[in-house]
Formats: C-alpha cells, structure tokens, sequence
C-alpha cells in the first residue's frame, strides 16, 4: 500500500481520517483560522457551449455570465473521461484516467486518501460536499462483512470531506421530508415518484413527458434544496474560512423542470444538431457499436429534449444567483474563490447520440469558470481565454489559491498564474482524454474488455482516437476544416504523417504520466 498523508489513519470503516494540528474541531481551530475560502460548483452533464457568456444566443444564465464576466471563462476546457464517476475521480485526485484506474461508475479507486479534500484537510481546513461524487470504495481495505466488500456502490464520499447533505440523481431522503413539510401531497413523496413530470392523466399524447412541468414549485425544487442547504453551511461558517465542494445533478437525467422552466424555451427555436445521415451507415466498427441504437431520431422528440435541457440550465443558473447573491451580503464574496465546472459534457442529439459517452467534444468539452477574488486577478477580468485546460487542473488551482503545497502526485497544473496574466505561466498545447466502453459491448460480441479502451489526443487542429482492440482502426479529425467531427482521415495518405505523429505524443504523454508516485517517495528518501 501507498504512504498515507502525515497525520492520518484508518478508521473502524477502512477510511483514512485525517488527525493532524489544528482540524479536530472548529474550537480547537480557533487559534488559526484560515480566512480564504473555496466554493467550486461541480454541475453533471452540462455542456460546455450553454452559456451566454460562450456565445449561445438562446440560453439564459445571467448569473454564470456574471460570474465570468467578474472571472476568466475557459473557452476549451475538457474532462479527462466519463461517465461521472471515473471523471469525478480524476477531478478530485488530479490524475488521468491511466493512473486512477476508475474505469467505470462501479469501479474502485485506490489511494483514495490521495485526494483535494484530503490535502485540504492537511492544510487546515475541513471541506465540506453537498451532493455526490460517486466514490467507490476499495473492497481491500474494508473489514470483513462489510456489505461494498461484495458489491460495488458509489454512494460514498471520499475521504477527508465532511459529508454535509447527500443527494444525487434520486434525490435525498432530506429532501423528501423537507417537501413533506411544506405540506405536498402524500402520493409524490418518494425519491423516484417526485422526479416524474407532471404527465396528465390521459398520458403525454404527442410529446414526451419531459414536456411537462413537475409536481413541485420552482422555489420546491431539488436544485432549490440544495442550494438552500449550501447557503446554510457557508452562513455557520463565515468569517472562519472554508471549502465547500457543491455539486448538482442538474442538467443530468431525470429531464424535468418545475414551472416555469419547462416551457421557458420553444422548442421550434432549438438549434439544429451536429449530425448526418450518413453517419449511421458507417461501417467503422466503432461506429457500428456508437449507432446501435440511434437516439433522437425524430425533430419533434430532439427539440422537445433540447428545450427540457436549456430549462435545466436556466433553472440551475437562478439557483447560483441565490447563492452568489448570499455570498455578497454575507460580505464573503471579495474572499472566495469560486470555481464553476462540469464532470462531462451532453451530446444532445449530435451525431444521434443522447446522453455521455464517447469522444466528441460534446461530451468531453465543459464548462469552466474562474473568479479569483485577489487583485492579482484584475487585469483578466472578463476575458475568455481561448486556450486549453483539463479538470484536473481544479484541484491544484485550488490549493495554490490558498497557499498550500500541490503534491507532486497530481498531474494537474493550476490555473491561477493563467488569471493572473502571470507571463510565465503554463499553457497546454493538446489535451487528453480516456474512455473505457466495455459495458457498451453487447454480450454476443466477442471484444476483449481489457481492451475495450480508447485514447484521444487533441490539439488546435487535430484530434486522434486511438483504440485498445487492434480491429478497430483509429480515427483523425481535422478540426480546423472539419469541426464537427464528420470526416475520418486516419486513412488518408495525405494525412499519415498527422497519424504517425499524434501517436508518438500520445505515446510519450502515457511514458511521462505512469504512476510514479513511489519513485517520487524513493528520491525524498534516497540516501545521499
């Protein structure tokens, strides 16, 4: 096993819990209190183009473009895999998907302890999480008869945080007592029958039910909840410092908005989708496995689902403002760092596909959004900076923010140098991203699931799909001429060198991006 943080242990449940000076409580606090705090808002599913402040002419959010335009605005930030689990992972360790070894939502991750939150709790603080981020324990370090031994969950937290409210994609026990007391019928209160649409009785007719509104106010609503709960948690702690790490289900499954939000958009003003007939008819065997089962075939139900989408978005966006409203007249705004990101994106029709999933940019492309409160920050304010960042960029942002060491175990780079205009600070060329796509394998194909992987790497003009399985041949996107992603030129002769050299990097990003956490431990402790 991998050297734990100093100052922790495990506890009865197998948990690293962290005991160094000065976290014990919020008495023993008292004598040092750090006056920095840290809001990073992790929404699921939303898609990085939904923004006013990115140039969307349709969707509303006043209040993220605000936060942007007081911010930096990264115009081509992107996750390192999906779905939400193993991406939340990355995000929260620093560290790709190569190294995490979080495959899938069922996956464990080993080293938990190897965390943002953890390192937070090292440096003084005790951050807090309200909603989820999908954590799946490592049955080897739990005791015997515990029942994740056996079956994996991920309703865990990771270690280190303080697991304020949890509440995901079912809702929360607390939110179901919190609507009971608002007196709602006796009928809906359940965590699956509250997220139904309204649907009247004799069905939906010609639309999907996510054309109708919830059986719940807007003021009612689960984000509402949420939000709600994180005004709470900062107002018990202002003027001490903290780290609140909030997360929303919101844009993610189940599709459904309150009033006004469902019918806030038409669905005849939706924006074409990205896609092709033709496409369908790839025989790419990829391509074959991606359009088994095209989705959205139909106009009416692709803008229906985009209206319900952009609700969600409009509906979140009101709850921030709340929250942002709070923070400014609690006087805390002017000493938080606030962070606005997405796990992965939405493709939404696009190239017939619905959900996450993946290597389009509509599912690895998302939102990010950094205020900075500090005067160093001042002269970016409002820019939208046209270069790359990663999500595991957060983490160590974070940390830098409030002065702590980033480990030498996080492959992520901070950002704050970037908003700060400092001249020496690093900016990617090229991302990466990893998707695992075992679990889409139907059960009559005989694909090896070890190798059911696939790489990408992305640059301003090309990105290349690499797959573990030898018969499916990589992909090569010139994204300067073709930025949806139509064409595959891997095959083309006069693009071999493009092909040659985008695996030579990504080659060569897997050799530096290995697992070298115990050299790093041999070089401390190397005898001289």
């Amino acid at each position: 096993m991998h050297e734990p943080l100093p100052g922790t242990r495990r506890s009865a449940g197998g948990e690293w819990l962290y005991q160094g000076p000065g976290v014990c409580s919020s008495v023993e606090r008292m004598g040092r209190i750090p006056r920095k705090n840290v809001l990073f808002i992790l929404a699921d599913q939303f898609r990085a183009d939904c923004l006013g402040a990115a140039g969307n002419p349709i969707i509303r959010t006043p209040n993220l473009d605000a936060l942007a335009a007081e911010g930096v605005l990264f115009e081509k930030c992107f996750c390192q895999t999906n779905p939400c689990g193993p991406s939340r992972m990355c995000i929260f360790t620093s560290r790709y998907l190569c190294s995490t070894r979080a495959l899938t939502n069922e996956t464990p991750l080993v080293d938990a302890e190897e965390n943002l939150a953890m390192h937070l709790q090292a440096g003084g603080y005790n951050p807090g999480l309200i909603g989820y981020n999908d954590y799946v324990q490592d049955p080897r370090i739990l005791p015997h008869g515990h029942p994740q031994k056996t079956v994996p969950c991920y309703d865990n937290v990771l270690p280190g945080f303080d697991w304020v409210l949890f509440h995901d994609e079912d809702a929360s026990r607390e939110y179901i007592e919190w609507l009971r007391a608002k007196e709602y019928p006796e009928e809906i209160l359940d965590c699956r029958r509250i997220q139904a649409p309204n649907v009247p009785p004799a069905g939906p007719g010609e639309h999907l039910a996510l054309h109708y509104p919830a059986r719940y106010r807007a003021e009612d609503s689960e984000a509402s909840f949420v939000t709600e709960t994180a005004i709470r948690y900062i107002d018990l702690r202002r003027n001490r410092g903290w780290a609140l790490s909030l997360n929303y289900i919101k844009p993610h499954p189940p599709r459904i908005c309150p009033a006004p939000y469902h019918e806030m958009y038409n669905p005849a003003q939706m924006p074409p989708a990205s896609r092709r007939r033709e496409e369908l008819g790839d025989p790419h065997p990829y391509f074959r496995l991606m359009h088994a089962e095209p989705r959205l075939e139909c106009e009416r139900d692709l803008r229906e689902t985009q209206a319900n989408y952009h609700g969600m978005i409009t509906e979140l966006d009101d709850c921030l403002g709340r929250l942002f409203d709070y923070l400014k007249r609690s006087g805390q705004w002017e000493n938080t760092l606030i962070v606005f990101s997405a796990d992965h994106g939405e493709m939404l029709g696009d190239h017939y596909l619905l959900d996450k999933a993946h290597f389009y940019d509509g599912t690895m492309r998302v939102p990010l959004i950094l205020r900075d409160p500090s005067p160093e920050a001042d002269s970016a304010r409002g820019a939208r900076f046209d270069r790359f960042a990663e999500t595991i960029d957060i983490a160590p942002t974070i940390l830098e923010f409030l002065d702590l060491q980033v480990p030498d175990r996080f492959q992520g780079r901070s950002l704050l140098g970037q908003v700060r205009n400092d001249p020496e600070a690093c900016v990617r060329r090229e991302i990466h991203f990893e998707f695992d796509f075992r679990n889409l394998v139907p059960p009559e194909n005989d694909w090896d699931p070890n190798e059911c992987l696939l790489w990408v790497i992305r640059d301003d003009r090309y990105k290349y799909v690499q797959f573990g399985l030898e018969s499916l041949p990589p992909l090569l996107f010139d994204l300067q001429e073709d930025p949806s992603e139509f064409n595959n030129l891997a095959k083309s002769p006069a693009h071999a060198a493009a092909v040659a050299e985008c695996a030579q990097r990504m080659l060569r990003w897997r050799m530096r991006n290995e697992d070298q956490r115990m050299e790093h431990w041999a070089a401390r402790h190397r005898r001289p």
